[in-house]
């Protein structure tokens, strides 16, 4: 079951089989969709869970092991001269147009779209709502829905424009990877068959019209995965000329439209500034230049409204450690005590305290909105007085806050995973209700189809827009980057490194345990990652470690009896070219 050579490789292996037999142990222990009772008050860990997680751990590791091994035997997909040419070449228009027309009768039965609360406040609340949301964000939803209303006395045609647009710039994510596929492996086959993969799963066309800020977000995402496996496969000598736009409008895009997109690019930058010595410089400066556009304006705006993020806003976890900690009745000092009645009202925790969210207590109406977002070291200080009691809680508390992200196996989450709400004009005038978030309703401002016919689209889409769990979906990808490893394909496990860092952003500080949307990416990227260890290797894709590398001293060969051009045969100066070299 080792790795012969490799050492490393076989202790790695067993890290992420023993935390994936801990999160199978406690996926089945939790269940799938878990209610708040009785997991608001019930212990979560026990010294006796121990003898089951390693019994998991070291099933799973013989499994992955075994797998790992049959997975490696098949062979890379043979070189095959492509086209040539750029992605946005053919056949990049037709798929394109296929995508769009695939999800258009969907869209029509839940016109004008689809979305949550969130769409309908910034609507409302327009650049104000960027104390929440992403600057460009808000001005795309409400620059055209204010224009239609004030052209057409409704918000209704604005919405559709923003939802049609995204379709098209969604489409063409897509059909930009899926024709530098065909570039990159020669097959119009493959490009073909991964198109009909986006073009109708029930969850990817559901998301092409949902008016959520994560649909755009993960389209990026998915852009990312064409760049990285340019810089890291040596497909072309000048792969930083080649990609430079792709990378300016993917890294400005990622910082944009989250708010924790910065903290996922800056790692990816570095990464390519080590990856690519000759055009460091140019990284560095360019990517300098798109953290000051993409942060700017949210800076400005924030700055200049007095907008700053809600501070409950970025303690979702912490504030759910505390809250389980209250909720269980641990002993509170006289200044734990009164800092928590003046927060809330600890019997009002007790009753409200849901461990798979925060959403219960930091918008609850007896929720001291204003003491706790004005006084954030006071929480910080109780926060952490009652942690160095309660370590255990904590940490139980955190893996209920986190649970969805890393439940294994599972099905995707039934919060926010799917959007089916067309919006009607009492939604678009008063704002959408919450609980219509996660519920089912076509069209009712136009309708393009008879009863009976939009009935069953609407029901189609719906009933079948499920996909993996957030969690599944993190340790599948993690075990390709295993199977990546054994294949010595080591620098390929950047193209995965957005998405895992994503995920990790998520487990820092996920307000919710279920809300899918979040890594809506994972459906987007998922077929690509399973591609990615068997694409052609180019020129420089098998890479190895320094411990892995054989050095030769290069002036004694010169001086043998062999002819040096036999030797060296038509040498070329590889300065240029952008890659570290490495002997195979």
């Amino acid at each position: 079951m080792t790795h012969q050579g490799r050492p490393w490789l076989t202790a790695l292996t067993g890290f992420i089989a023993l935390l994936m037999g801990f999160c199978e142990f406690y996926t089945y222990k939790i269940g799938w969709h878990p209610f708040s009772n009785p997991w608001n008050r019930v212990r979560l860990l026990h010294v006796e869970d121990i003898p089951m997680v390693l019994a998991a751990g070291a099933a799973t590791f013989i499994v992955l092991t075994l797998l790992l091994r049959l997975l490696e035997k098949i062979p890379p997909i043979s070189e095959k001269e492509g086209p040539g040419g750029s992605p946005l070449d053919a056949p990049f228009a037709l798929i394109a147009a296929f995508l769009f027309l695939a999800w258009m009768p969907f869209f029509l039965v839940f016109y004008p779209g689809t979305g949550m609360n969130d769409t309908t406040d910034i609507m409302r609340a327009g650049i104000w709502a960027a104390g929440q949301h992403t600057f460009i964000y808000c001005m795309a939803v409400y620059g055209p829905t204010e224009l239609s209303k004030e052209l057409t006395g409704s918000a209704s045609y604005g919405l559709a424009f923003i939802s049609v647009v995204q379709m098209f710039l969604f489409a063409c994510a897509i059909s930009y990877t899926l024709s530098w596929v065909y570039r990159k492996t020669g097959r119009m086959w493959l490009s073909w068959g991964l198109a009909l993969y986006y073009g109708f799963l029930p969850m990817i066309v559901n998301m092409s019209f949902s008016n959520v800020k994560d649909v755009p977000f993960s389209a990026v995402i998915l852009l990312w995965v064409p760049l990285m496996t340019s810089f890291v496969s040596g497909y072309k000598e000048n792969a930083w000329e080649s990609n430079k736009y792709l990378y300016a409008l993917a890294g400005i895009g990622m910082m944009m439209l989250r708010n924790n997109g910065i903290f996922v690019f800056i790692p990816m930058m570095l990464s390519i500034i080590i990856l690519i010595k000759h055009v460091r410089m140019k990284v560095l400066l360019t990517s300098l230049v798109m953290i000051v556009i993409s942060i700017t304006p949210d800076i400005v705006i924030k700055e200049t409204l007095d907008l700053p993020q809600l501070f409950q806003e970025r303690v979702g976890i912490p504030l759910q450690q505390y809250s389980r900690t209250v909720a269980v009745g641990a002993p509170l000092t006289k200044a734990e005590e009164n800092y928590t009645i003046r927060m809330m009202m600890p019997e009002q925790i007790k009753t409200w305290y849901d461990p798979f969210t925060a959403d219960l207590i930091k918008w609850n109406s007896n929720f001291d909105f204003y003491y706790f977002n004005n006084y954030p070291d006071e929480f910080w200080k109780a926060w952490k007085s009652l942690g160095e009691r309660n370590k255990e809680t904590y940490v139980e508390a955190w893996l209920f806050a986190t649970y969805g992200y890393w439940a294994f196996p599972a099905p995707d989450e039934m919060t926010q995973s799917r959007f089916g709400w067309a919006f009607s004009e009492n939604d678009l005038k008063n704002g959408l209700a919450p609980q219509h978030n996660n519920a089912y309703h076509t069209a009712t401002i136009l309708k393009f189809f008879d009863p009976k016919t939009q009935e069953n689209l609407g029901t189609y889409l719906w009933d079948h827009s499920r996909y993996l769990g957030a969690g599944t979906c993190l340790w599948i990808t993690l075990c390709i980057g295993l199977l990546l490893f054994r294949r010595r394909q080591y620098t390929r496990f950047l193209v995965l490194l957005p998405s895992c860092l994503l995920w990790g952003t998520l487990m820092i500080a996920a307000p919710a345990a279920f809300v899918f949307r979040y890594v809506y990416f994972f459906p987007l990227c998922m077929p690509l990652f399973l591609l990615l260890p068997f694409l052609p290797e180019g020129r420089y894709s098998r890479m190895h470690w320094r411990a892995d590398t054989e050095t030769i001293p290069m002036e004694p060969m010169r001086n043998t009896i062999h002819d040096e051009k036999a030797v060296f045969p038509e040498p070329r100066d590889r300065s240029g070219d952008g890659y570290t070299h490495w002997k195979d």
